[in-house]
């Protein structure tokens, strides 16, 4: 068996061009004064051998520190953005090691002033790169355009931006998780109305993920040409008394419906509402495998989860950032999927979201 190549080194094309280790880390790294003549040596050996220097010990050698900002929603235990978070700190603990801090800004995904304060401090600190979660469409267009314009590559997940320079999204194709909602609760059935619960925001401002799914929700109504109406009323994400009048009044004034859709993670403030209320006849749609969500699911009150591998998309996002720096390589594809996986209660104990796939 012959011998693996020796690997080639700086010493090897110091050597070769006739100049010093530190003449050639000068010209590799475009740092410091040299000849034109050292100049033209080195890239000449450069490109007769095909040099190409360790990506890490370039990085650890330049000393250069990045600095990535992860702007997410804040959370308490068992959220669907506690879950994220723990992608960010994996992919964090993989590249600290190569001059790469992470940190993490939240915000208030109910409030657009804390969206925009959140956006105002990561632009006062103007780190190297940003991940973001555009909760509000208008303030994150906003945000972002201010990125571009200082030339800070800023990754997307859950949703994106259409039309804004994003070095990356990594999430479900949200239009068509909608579009997927509306197909599992109207595929084989006829309901003349839908009932679909959403979350006040301060200013009016709307969620941009459930606008778009309740955009995918309505083509499908379109498509299919069902003569479906789809009645929207508001919920508060931590008013159980409030909410509980509000379901009492919704349910009272249309007492035949029968299927109901959430198009985020808190599909359990209705499920647990029906459940108290024995109202186990309805049909009810929600998103990601939360702790409560899976609780309702598997008493009966929960029908369907769709899932998008929330802790995938923030890891394979800080990621993206990362390789950015360490490697000098862009994803191959602007828009990355994760897959819709429609959880039921007979498979929802084996769903596992493997962030390092």
């Amino acid at each position: 068996m012959s011998k693996p190549d020796k690997k080639v080194t700086i010493k090897d094309v110091a050597q070769l061009a006739g100049v010093s280790k530190g003449t050639v880390d000068r010209v590799i790294h475009n740092r410091g004064e040299v000849s034109a003549e050292s100049f033209r040596k080195v890239q000449e050996v450069v490109r007769k051998i095909d040099y190409k220097p360790n990506a890490y010990a370039s990085l650890l050698a330049s000393r250069r520190h990045y600095r990535i900002t992860c702007l997410m929603p804040d959370f308490e235990g068992g959220d669907f953005w506690e879950i994220a978070h723990r992608g960010v700190l994996r992919a964090y603990e993989e590249c600290r090691d190569f001059n790469i801090g992470v940190q993490v800004v939240r915000y208030d995904q109910f409030r657009v002033e804390s969206f925009r304060q959140a956006c105002s401090d990561t632009l006062a600190d103007l780190p190297d790169a940003v991940l973001i979660v555009p909760m509000f469409r208008e303030a994150a267009t906003e945000f972002v355009t201010e990125l571009a314009g200082k030339k800070v590559p800023f990754v997307f997940i859950e949703s994106k931006l259409p039309g804004t320079p994003y070095l990356a999204y990594y999430g479900m194709p949200v239009f068509e998780s909608g579009y997927l909602g509306a197909s599992l609760l109207l595929r084989n059935s006829a309901p003349a109305e839908v009932a679909c619960f959403r979350f006040h925001r301060s200013g009016d401002a709307l969620s941009n993920t459930a606008s778009i799914r309740q955009d995918g929700f309505l083509h499908f109504i379109k498509q299919e040409k069902r003569a479906c109406r789809l009645w929207v009323d508001y919920l508060y994400p931590s008013d159980c008394a409030q909410n509980t009048e509000i379901l009492d009044r919704f349910f009272e004034a249309h007492p035949d419906i029968r299927h109901i859709i959430i198009f985020n993670s808190r599909a359990y403030i209705v499920a647990e509402y029906l459940q108290a209320h024995g109202m186990g006849d309805r049909i009810l749609l929600g998103f990601d495998p939360l702790e409560r969500n899976v609780k309702c699911m598997k008493s009966g009150y929960l029908d369907y989860i769709i899932a998008q591998k929330c802790e995938t998309q923030a890891y394979r996002g800080v990621r993206a950032l990362c390789n950015l720096f360490v490697f000098k390589t862009t994803p191959a594809s602007a828009d990355n999927y994760m897959s819709m996986d429609i959880l039921t209660a007979e498979n929802v104990n084996y769903y596992i979201d493997l962030p390092n796939e």
